[in-house]
């Protein structure tokens, strides 16, 4: 059996310092000029159909620059993944499914946009258990 270099061994971690001391970069630390900010809009029901959404108040703020649902994404994943869609079109599965995704050049815009996207939910029944 070959020794192992670092199982059941302390091992220094190389990031300890900077993420100690607060001086880490992470990815959301990141800034851009001209840089957008993008949220999902979330279902609040674990299982419903989807009867409409409505972006068009959203689309019309300002600071706004993209809002979309399923029906305008283009289908990404292969025939094997055909119910798995990055925004879902027709059924949400579980409280927190994505449903319309909103891009805007500030927070404030951002938050707002999510909030005027109006959602029409047929509640479908759902099982919490085994």
């Amino acid at each position: 059996m070959r020794d192992l270099d670092f199982v059941g061994k302390n091992v220094p971690r190389v990031d300890a310092e900077v993420k100690v001391t607060g001086d880490a970069i992470f990815s959301a630390d990141v800034t851009f000029p001209n840089m957008l900010l993008g949220r999902l809009v979330r279902s609040p029901l674990p299982h419903a159909k989807i009867l409409n959404i409505d972006t068009s108040r959203a689309e019309r703020l300002t600071g706004v620059k993209a809002v979309i649902t399923g029906e305008e994404t283009p289908f990404v994943f292969g025939v094997s993944h055909m119910d798995q869609t990055p925004l879902q079109t027709e059924k949400v599965r579980y409280v927190g499914d994505p449903v319309a995704a909103v891009a805007a050049v500030d927070p404030d815009a951002l938050l707002e946009a999510m909030e005027l996207i109006k959602m029409d939910y047929e509640p479908l029944p759902a099982v919490f258990d085994p």
